[in-house]
């Protein structure tokens, strides 16, 4: 009886190795059989459809200025102006591959020729690290570069964009560009980087060799403090060209009713427009540099909950010399008070004061000291 125990206690132990084998074979089969990841879906087709309209009536303060701000003695010194009636299309193929265009139509009242399109653009963004841009879209070089003209500060972008946009240094360009973001990696940086043709939007092909190359890298120093950093490089006529940028932007709650915060940026180097515009032997691209600064404080109070209006308040001072030898001094103070109505400025009216003062007045331009108020109206959807 005592040596029966022996073949019992072999077989028993037997059957739990068994047993506990069949179940780990079961939980690994488990394993291999858990959910797949979400497949990459070659067609998921969105499109969705959007429209902004921006009008003013400006009224010149000054003499022989017109309402545009130009020198004109015979011009109207008051009326109305559309800005913008631009129509939005974005078009998604899938979940990493999309397309954008973007038309302005109030561009038809002048000469529409190489104006109405603004944006056609293939985006492929395959992760937050690395995504693709191909087409007509704003070249990632500043602060204004980075958000849409409807949730602007001020009633319009500065007059250093504008003067960096005749050049082609920013505005609409016909490029590639590649950018990221180390978010995931717990690093709060962006990277943009631009190749482009630097010869404006709508253009049949370029009109030389050269391309424009620019970088652009934002670091996050708190929350809501950003800086960003630009650099943009050329050659025209054989020599290289430059322009350099840097940018804080700072937006904070005060409390439930009240938002605070500044945008500024500062850019210098090479202005191209007035170097091409030269008609001097042998000029030097070293001769044509331009120096620009704005900032923009602003604040904000919420009315109503309800329609999430809020009354905000900026004031714009900028500060634009066009070339830095012999050239023109521009001091531009611009306050604004706005009534909104939804977060992402769904409709907008502003009253709005254009103070311009340059060093040297030139009759029949736009560089010519005046005085303008507008009342301005904003509606998008």
């Amino acid at each position: 009886m005592k040596n029966m125990w022996k073949p019992l206690l072999f077989s028993f132990i037997a059957l739990n190795s068994v047993s506990v084998a069949n179940a780990q074979e079961k939980k690994d089969s488990l394993k291999s059989e858990a959910p797949k990841p979400k497949e990459f879906k070659i067609f998921n087709k969105k499109a969705t459809i959007g429209a902004l309209l921006v009008g003013d009536y400006a009224n010149s303060l000054t003499k022989d200025v017109d309402m545009n701000g130009k020198h004109n003695p015979t011009a109207s010194d008051n009326g109305f102006y559309l800005v913008y009636f631009r129509v939005n299309g974005k078009f998604a193929i899938n979940d990493k591959l999309s397309a954008q265009i973007l038309v302005n139509f109030a561009d038809f009242k002048n000469d529409p020729k190489n104006k109405v399109l603004e944006i056609a653009a293939l985006k492929w963004t395959p992760s937050t690290y690395f995504n693709v841009q191909l087409g007509q879209f704003r070249p990632y070089f500043g602060l204004e570069d980075m958000y849409p003209a409807e949730i602007m500060k001020s009633y319009a972008r500065s007059n250093q964009y504008s003067l960096l946009g005749k050049s082609n240094w920013e505005s609409f360009q016909i490029g590639a560009a590649v950018s990221g973001s180390l978010s995931k990696k717990k690093i709060p940086l962006r990277y943009y980087y631009t190749f482009y043709n630097g010869n404006g939007k709508n253009q049949v092909q370029d009109n030389d060799d050269a391309k424009n190359h620019a970088l652009r890298l934002e670091y996050d120093l708190l929350p809501k403090l950003q800086l960003g950093v630009n650099e943009a490089l050329t050659k025209i006529d054989n020599q290289n060209a430059s322009m350099f940028g840097a940018d804080i932007s700072y937006n904070a709650n005060l409390s439930k009713l009240w938002k605070a915060g500044f945008n500024t940026e500062f850019k210098y180097g090479t202005n191209i427009s007035a170097f091409s515009a030269a008609t001097l032997a042998g000029k030097d691209v070293s001769d044509y540099k331009m120096t620009g600064f704005y900032i923009i404080p602003f604040i904000s109070r919420a009315i109503n909950e309800s329609n999430k209006s809020f009354i905000e308040f900026t004031c714009r001072y900028e500060y634009l010399e066009d070339v830095n030898k012999n050239g023109n001094v521009g001091r531009f103070y611009t306050p604004m008070l706005s009534y909104v109505m939804g977060e992402d400025y769904t409709s907008k009216i502003s009253l709005v004061g254009v103070i311009s003062d340059y060093n040297k007045d030139i009759a029949n331009s736009t560089q010519y000291s005046s005085n303008l108020l507008l009342l301005q109206y904003q509606i998008r959807f």
